[in-house]
C-alpha cells in the first residue's frame, strides 16, 4: 500500500483547509484539516467506470471502506451510495417506463405488473434469496382469472385446463414466461444503475439463472382433415368470411408469424407467374419478430405450390383499388382482433387447445415432412435465426418420415 502525501498552501489571510491525499490501491483518501483543528476523510474509488466517494470519520474507516468497496467490485457486488439503496424496485421499473417509451405493449404490461407485486421491495432487499424464493413461488403459482371477470366464457378460459379425470384445473405460469419477468427486472435494475452511475448488482443473477425458455414445447399440430374443418366453421362468422378462410390457409401453407403477415404489404409480394418457383414474399428485418437479434436479416420467402396458388387465385382479386404501400391483410383492425375470432373459429369447428401459432408449427412441419430442403433453408423462409428452435418448431409425424424414406428408395 502505497502513500503519498499533498499539502496545499494557504493564500493570504485567508483561511484554507489544509488537504492531504493518502493514496490506498486504487482508491485515494482526502484528509481535511479544519478552522477549529479536527479533521475529515473522504475516501474516493474510481474503478471500472465507477466515481464513488464517502465521508468517514477516521483515516482508519475511510482505508476499510476503500478496502471493502474494491472486493465488492471484483465480486460484482452493488456499490450504490445508501441514498439508492433506499430506492424502491417501483420507482426503478417507473423511471425505466419514462426512458424507454417504444418498449412493446407486452413488456410494459408486464413490467406494471412487477410494479404491483414487489414494488414496495428496495434495492437493498434484492438479493440473491429473494430472486429465488421470488421465482419458486412465481412458477407454482396458478394463473389468476381477470380482475374484471364476472364469470366463465366459452372462448375465454385461457388459465383453465382439463386434467386426465377430466376436471377443470388452473393453470400454473409457464417457466417461459417467468423468464421473461427476469429479464425484465435485470434490465430496469441495469438501466437504473447506468443512469446513477453506480455498479450494477449481478450477483443475484450471476447466482439464480433464468427459467428455462422453453419448458415443454407444444406439439400440437393439424390433425387430418382439421383445416378443412376450420375453413367450414369460418362460413359461421358474421364478417369477413372469405377473407378468414384465406388468412387461415396464408399461415398454414407459408409458416409465417401472424404479426409479420399483419405488415405485408401487397408490393412485397413478387409473383413470377412465367416461372412461379422464383416467386417470393419480401419480409423486411424491422417487421420480424426478432428484429433484436444478432444474424436478423431481411426475408426473401419462397412459396410453396399451395401458397403460391391461394394467392393468385383468391387474395389477389382483393388489390383491386388498392395501393402498393397498402397491407394485404388490412381486413381486421389488428392482429389481435383476429386472435379473437380464431377462437370463435376453432370452438365452432370443435379443435380443442389449438392457438394460432400452431398453424406455424404445422408450415414448418410441412416443409421437413413434404420437402429435401435442408434446415438452413426451411429458416430462410420461416425466419428462424438458430436452428435448434426451428427443430423444436418441427413435430414430424412418423407415417410421413417413413413415406418419405421408401419414396426416396424408390426413386433411386
Amino acid at each position: 500500500m502505497e502513500t503519498e502525501l499533498v499539502a496545499t498552501q494557504e493564500q493570504g489571510t485567508k483561511f484554507t483547509p489544509k488537504e492531504e491525499t493518502i493514496k490506498v490501491g486504487s482508491g485515494t483518501v482526502v484528509s481535511r484539516t479544519k478552522k477549529d483543528g479536527s479533521k475529515s476523510y473522504q475516501a474516493k474509488v474510481r474503478k471500472n467506470g465507477v466515481n464513488l466517494s464517502q465521508t468517514c470519520a477516521s483515516l482508519k474507516e475511510a482505508k476499510e471502506w476503500i478496502t471493502k468497496t474494491e472486493a465488492k467490485l471484483l465480486n460484482g457486488e452493488s456499490i450504490a451510495p445508501n441514498k439508492v439503496k433506499k430506492t424502491t424496485l417501483a420507482e426503478v421499473f417507473q423511471e425505466y417506463l419514462k426512458d424507454n417509451k417504444k418498449i412493446s405493449d407486452n413488456k410494459k404490461g408486464r413490467i406494471e405488473r412487477l410494479i404491483l407485486e414487489i414494488g414496495k421491495v428496495s434495492l437493498e432487499e434484492f438479493k440473491t434469496r429473494f430472486l429465488f424464493k421470488w421465482l419458486e413461488f412465481k412458477l407454482s403459482q396458478e394463473i389468476p382469472d381477470q380482475a374484471r371477470k364476472k364469470k366463465s366464457h366459452k372462448l375465454f378460459n385461457g388459465n383453465r385446463a382439463i386434467d386426465e379425470e377430466g376436471n377443470e384445473v388452473m393453470k400454473t405460469y409457464k417457466p417461459s414466461t417467468i423468464r421473461k419477468y427476469y429479464y425484465d427486472i435485470k434490465n430496469a435494475l441495469e438501466h437504473h444503475a447506468m443512469m446513477h452511475d453506480y455498479l450494477f448488482n449481478s450477483k443475484p443473477f450471476d447466482e439464480v439463472p433464468p427459467p428455462a425458455a422453453w419448458g415443454d414445447p407444444r406439439d400440437r399440430r393439424l390433425e387430418e382433415g382439421e383445416l378443412d374443418k376450420l375453413i367450414d366453421a369460418c362460413n359461421k362468422l358474421y364478417v369477413n368470411v372469405e377473407q378468414s378462410k384465406i388468412l387461415i390457409r396464408f399461415l398454414a401453407y407459408s409458416a409465417f408469424r401472424v404479426g409479420e403477415t399483419f405488415l405485408i404489404k401487397w408490393k412485397d409480394i413478387k409473383l413470377n407467374k412465367d416461372n412461379p418457383y422464383e416467386s417470393y414474399i419480401f419480409i423486411p428485418k424491422e417487421n420480424q419478430k426478432i428484429a433484436h437479434k444478432k444474424g436478423a436479416e431481411d426475408r426473401y420467402a419462397s412459396l410453396r405450390p399451395e401458397l403460391y396458388n391461394l394467392i393468385v387465385d383468391e387474395l389477389l382479386p382483393y388489390k383491386e383499388g388498392k395501393k402498393d404501400d397498402d397491407y394485404v391483410f388490412s381486413f381486421w383492425s389488428s392482429p389481435g382482433y383476429f386472435y379473437t375470432r380464431f377462437k370463435n373459429i376453432c370452438f365452432n369447428a370443435g379443435s380443442k387447445d389449438l392457438t394460432i401459432h400452431d398453424l406455424r408449427h404445422e408450415g414448418v412441419s410441412w416443409f421437413f415432412e413434404n420437402t429435401t430442403l435442408s434446415d438452413i433453408e426451411i429458416a430462410k423462409i420461416t425466419g428462424h435465426i438458430e436452428l435448434s428452435t426451428l427443430q423444436k418448431y418441427a413435430k414430424l409425424r412418423p407415417h410421413k418420415t417413413g413415406a418419405k424414406l421408401w419414396n426416396s428408395i424408390v426413386q433411386q
